[in-house]
C-alpha cells in the first residue's frame, strides 16, 4: 500500500452532523482522521471555551482519530473590493488559534476569485524560406530559431486591482499562519490552478500551500502532468473527490473510483511530488454520503 493511501480522513459531516458521533463512526468505518468545518450549525469550534476544546480533543482521541483540518472559506467575494477583508482576517485568526489548540494538522480554505496570471503572448510565426519562395536574403539567427521572445499580456485595470488586493490580504494571512505555526492549504473553486499558483508564489510564504482537488483538476485548462509540474511541491492537503468529466470541462459528482480521475496515477504523482500527507474523502456533493465515503476509502486503500 502506498504511504499516502494509508493516511485517509473523511469530512465529518459526511458521516454525522453530531461532532460527538462522527469520530466513532469514522473509526468503525476504517478512517484515521476527520476534517471539521470551523463554523457549522452543529458547533462553532473557534467559540469553544478551553474546557470545550479539551472535551473535543478527548472525543477524537478516544476514537483514535486525528483532527486533520478545519475548513474555513472566506466567501464568494474573496479578497475583492466588496469583501470585508478585516473581518475575514479576524475570523481566520480565531480559526487558526482554535486549530492549534485542537491539534489540527492544517486549515483548509477556499480563497474565492483570484486574479489571472500574466500569460506570455504566443510568439508570432515567422515566414520560412519555403513559404516565401526562397527569400534571397539569408535569414538571421533569430529567424532560423523561429520565434520572438514572448511578452507578458498586460492585465486589465480590474484584474490589476484585484491582484493588489489579494496580494496584500495574503501577506496578512501569511503573518497569521506564521504566528500560529499552522499550515494553510488553499484552493479556489472560482479560479484556475495557474491563478492559485501565482497567488501563492507572490506571497512566498512557507506556511501556505495547495489543497489539491482532483475535480478541480478535471475542470482546469492544464492537464494533470502540467499541474503537478507547476504546483506539485506546494501541495499540503488532498481532497478525496471524483467526478465524471463531460464536454467543456463540465463535471458531475461521482463516487471515488467511478469517475474520470485515475486514482492510481494520482497517487503515483503525489508520491513523485514528495507528498506524504493526508487525503480527506469528501463525498458531500453525493446523495449517499456515508456509503460513498466508505467506497472512496476502500478504493484509495487498495492502491499499491
Amino acid at each position: 500500500m502506498s504511504e499516502i493511501a494509508s493516511k485517509i480522513a473523511v469530512v465529518a459531516s459526511a458521516l454525522s452532523n453530531d461532532p460527538r458521533q462522527a469520530p466513532r463512526i469514522a473509526r468503525e468505518a476504517g478512517f484515521d482522521g476527520l476534517l471539521f468545518p470551523a463554523y457549522s450549525s452543529a458547533i462553532n469550534l473557534p467559540d469553544l471555551s478551553a474546557t470545550g476544546r479539551r472535551e473535543f480533543r478527548h472525543v477524537l482521541s478516544a476514537q483514535a482519530q486525528q483532527l486533520v483540518a478545519l475548513q474555513f472559506d472566506i466567501g464568494p467575494k474573496g479578497f475583492g473590493s466588496e469583501a470585508d477583508v478585516d473581518q475575514i482576517v479576524s475570523r481566520l485568526n480565531r480559526v487558526l488559534e482554535a486549530a492549534r489548540e485542537l491539534g489540527a494538522v492544517c486549515v483548509c480554505t477556499d480563497l474565492g476569485p483570484l486574479p489571472p496570471p500574466e500569460q506570455p503572448r504566443k510568439p508570432k510565426p515567422k515566414v520560412t524560406q519555403e513559404q516565401a519562395g526562397l527569400i534571397l536574403l539569408p535569414p538571421s539567427v533569430g529567424e532560423i530559431e523561429g520565434a520572438e521572445a514572448p511578452e507578458p499580456t498586460p492585465l486589465s485595470p480590474k484584474d490589476r486591482l484585484l491582484m493588489s488586493q489579494v496580494d496584500a490580504a495574503m501577506a496578512e494571512v501569511c503573518g497569521l499562519a506564521e504566528r500560529y505555526s499552522m499550515t494553510i492549504a488553499c484552493s479556489s473553486s472560482l479560479s484556475s490552478f495557474a491563478s492559485l499558483e501565482r497567488t501563492l508564489l507572490a506571497t512566498r510564504c512557507p506556511w501556505l500551500g495547495i489543497d489539491l482537488d482532483p475535480v478541480a483538476m478535471l475542470r482546469d485548462e492544464q492537464d494533470s502532468d502540467e499541474i503537478f509540474s507547476n504546483v506539485g511541491g506546494l501541495i499540503r492537503h488532498v481532497r478525496g473527490r471524483d467526478a465524471t468529466k463531460g464536454a467543456d470541462r463540465r463535471t458531475v459528482p461521482s463516487v471515488i473510483g467511478r469517475g474520470s480521475t485515475n486514482w492510481e496515477q494520482l497517487v503515483s504523482s503525489l508520491d513523485s511530488a514528495g507528498y506524504h500527507g493526508w487525503i480527506t474523502v469528501d463525498p458531500t456533493e453525493l446523495q449517499d454520503r456515508a456509503g460513498a465515503a466508505v467506497v472512496g476509502l476502500k478504493t484509495i486503500r487498495a492502491i499499491h
